[in-house]
Formats: structure tokens, sequence, C-alpha cells
């Protein structure tokens, strides 16, 4: 099965051509990793009730490349940093992302994430 971009509103697939453009994908951190939440917090997606934060149960969900900053990358720019959190998001401008510093801050009034 296919490595897909689990960040909201992103499409990007692993591919030869992806690959080719230096995009790379980079698995969500275990359950028992304190920086998890931060990725999910980050990766904009409700869970499927439109509840809470999503928290997906299967163990291979991935983000692309394009969601990390560049001082997020190792020397050889693929593999990232030990401390590394998804915090660029091409769709969803209004969310203010959640760092290892600092506590949510969403938006005031209706949330309308798509899943």
């Amino acid at each position: 099965m296919p490595r897909l971009c689990s960040a909201g509103g992103c499409c990007t697939r692993d591919s030869r051509e992806t690959r080719n453009r230096g995009i790379s994908f980079h698995r969500l951190p275990k359950k028992d990793n304190p920086r998890r939440s931060l990725w999910l917090a980050n990766c904009q997606r409700l869970d499927p009730s439109g509840q809470g934060l999503w928290d997906p149960a299967s163990e291979y969900i991935y983000f692309c490349s394009k969601h990390f900053e560049e001082n997020c990358f190792g020397l050889v720019g693929i593999r990232l940093k030990e401390g590394a959190v998804p915090t660029i998001s091409e769709s969803f401008s209004k969310l203010h992302w959640i760092t290892k510093t600092k506590g949510p801050s969403f938006p005031s009034g209706p949330q309308s994430y798509l899943i």
C-alpha cells in the first residue's frame, strides 16, 4: 500500500515523482512518544465524530516533508531531527500551530476543518 500524507488537505502520495522532487515521508511517532500529540494537533484533522483531535489506531500514518520547516532536517536533508514537529500547512492558515513550548491556540468561533 502506498504512503499518503495524513495532514489535513494534503494529497501528497509517495511515488517516484515525489521522491525525485525531494519529498520524503515520516511516520507519526508511536503512542508512547510525547511528540505524537503535537503531530496530531498540527495535522489539522478531527476525529470522525468531529468532537476532538484525530488519533488514528494505525501505526502506519505518515506526513510528507512539505509540512516540516527546513531546520527540522539533519545534514542529509531527508532524515528528521529528534524533536521535529510538523508546523507547515498549505490549506488551513487560520489554525495557529502548536510548538514544543506553546500550548494550543485555536481560533475562536465554530471550527470547520475537513477530515
